[in-house]
């Protein structure tokens, strides 16, 4: 993995990732404390204690001195190695039926600096401890014959057993800590993928990952944080011809116009293609409100939605289309005149031209690669503007076959939403056709760590509905990655 670049991480889309994945750090958490409770309750062994005391006395001396306390420390030493070895154990075993299993824990201690012994015996239950004790208490004066013959144990508390299990836990404490532990540790493995996708996330970021230029800057909408909306999603595009677009707004696609403009008035482009990688990149609701924009400006306009399988400029438009003959069907006849005009439909308010399909259509290769389409883009140069909203490349070869007829193109890309080797791969392909390349649209960006953006939070377009998972891109000899210098 690369170093890691604070410029290039956006918070915001970090954490709109930790809520999107939500579900999986509570799965986590949720399967984490299961199984806490499952080894607890079902799993663990249940273990009882009983014990005994011992003093010991030093055959020189009446009195427990120091003399006491040394044999002490001898005796517990001997015990401590004697009473795990299976000597030990088979007596027990041997004392009484019941202990024919007997597989428990017997340790030897001694307290403090004193001269008592304290043995335990650690067993699966209580009345086992016990027992085992009881027949250690019996067997002891043979163990005793082991231990340094100068000195005297004296048995001065029978064996008892304690009153609950000496591993109990706190169940429910047990089942929190892992919970917690199972969402840290869901959280930090998607934080380490959400790193290591490298898609483009700041304006910093894309300067350094994008092989292109950078034509302008497009932000993330904000709506109301209203009942409605939270219950009720709106996936409406933002519209720069209408009354609710912002001042903000209406200026980060006029950045974009002027592009265009530029590219029009230096080299006389007129067909203009914007395409992306992958879905929901927002490339129709860039397009359509730039070809909005440029007939706001006074330009003559035609926008054509290219994207057969999937068409959403109609939406766009309010569904002010409404052509006898659709697109689709214009490019699958024989190009006429009349066929055109019956194609065509004006914007009463924009006055731009619109040729849209009414519904899908699977043929979109084929007809986009047609007789009639090319003899279409001939006849609509008589246009100022013609701007062609295309398939995302990363899922369709139309793009590539539409690029060497256009003059120009455009790459539409969302924030955190395809890896930059993707794009530049895109990139790539663009430049080796026949027209233009001017760069890239950054769309849905928002604030990021270490900058700020000179805009407010304004649309980003809405989705497909193509129905399909990741995708996977690469340029035509099969690399994958970044473009070779």
């Amino acid at each position: 993995m690369k170093e890691l670049n604070l410029s290039h991480i956006s918070t915001s889309c970090l954490i709109r990732m930790l809520v999107r994945n939500l579900w999986m750090i509570l799965l986590a958490a949720w399967t984490f404390s299961m199984a806490a409770g499952i080894y607890v309750d079902t799993l663990r062994t249940p273990q009882y204690q009983a014990s005994m005391t011992y003093a010991v006395q030093s055959r020189t001396t009446s009195a427990y001195g120091n003399t006491g306390r040394s044999a002490a420390r001898e005796v517990t030493s001997v015990l401590t190695s004697l009473l795990p070895t299976n000597m030990v154990t088979e007596k027990i075993r041997a004392h009484h039926p019941d202990l024919a299993d007997f597989n428990g824990t017997i340790t030897a201690s001694q307290v403090g600096s004193s001269n008592f012994i304290i043995i335990n015996c650690q067993d699966d239950t209580p009345d086992d401890a016990l027992m085992s004790l009881l027949a250690l208490e019996d067997i002891f004066p043979e163990i005793n014959e082991y231990v340094a013959s100068d000195t005297i144990t004296v048995l001065i508390r029978n064996p008892s057993v304690s009153g609950g299990m000496v591993n109990a836990v706190n169940v429910s404490q047990v089942r929190e800590r892992s919970a917690l532990a199972g969402g840290v540790l869901m959280t930090a493995l998607l934080v380490w993928f959400f790193l290591k996708r490298d898609t483009v996330q700041t304006r910093t970021g894309a300067r350094h990952q994008l092989d292109a230029n950078i034509l302008g800057y497009i932000g993330r909408v904000r709506r109301p944080l209203t009942l409605r909306n939270l219950l009720r999603p709106v996936k409406a595009p933002l519209q720069v011809f209408s009354p609710t677009a912002s001042f903000a707004y209406s200026e980060q696609i006029a950045t974009v116009c002027a592009q265009l403009e530029h590219e029009h008035n230096t080299h006389g482009s007129r067909i203009f293609m914007f395409t992306g990688v992958g879905e929901n990149e927002g490339k129709s609701t860039v397009s359509g409100n730039v070809a909005a924009a440029l007939a706001m400006r006074g330009s003559r306009v035609a926008v054509v939605d290219c994207d057969l399988r999937n068409p959403s400029l109609k939406k766009f438009f309010d569904n002010s289309y409404n052509a006898a003959l659709p697109l689709n069907e214009l490019l699958a006849a024989p190009f006429t005149r009349e066929n055109l005009a019956r194609c065509l439909v004006q914007h009463d308010q924009l006055g731009l031209y619109m040729l849209f399909s009414h519904k899908a259509d699977p043929r979109c290769t084929e007809l986009l690669t047609s007789r009639s389409m090319a003899s279409l883009l001939r006849h609509l140069r008589i246009c100022d503007y013609v701007i062609l909203d295309m398939p995302p490349m990363g899922y369709f070869a139309d793009t590539e076959a539409i690029a060497d007829m256009v003059d120009a193109s455009v790459l539409v890309v969302r924030q955190d939403r395809t890896p930059a080797c993707d794009i530049n791969d895109a990139a790539d392909l663009l430049r080796q056709a026949n027209s233009r390349f001017l760069g890239c649209v950054l769309n849905d960006m928002t604030g990021t760590l270490t900058e700020g953006y000179g805009y407010g939070r304004y649309g980003y377009g809405y989705g497909y509905g193509y129905g399909y998972g990741h995708y996977g891109y690469g340029t035509k000899n099969g690399t994958h990655g970044r473009r070779e210098e």
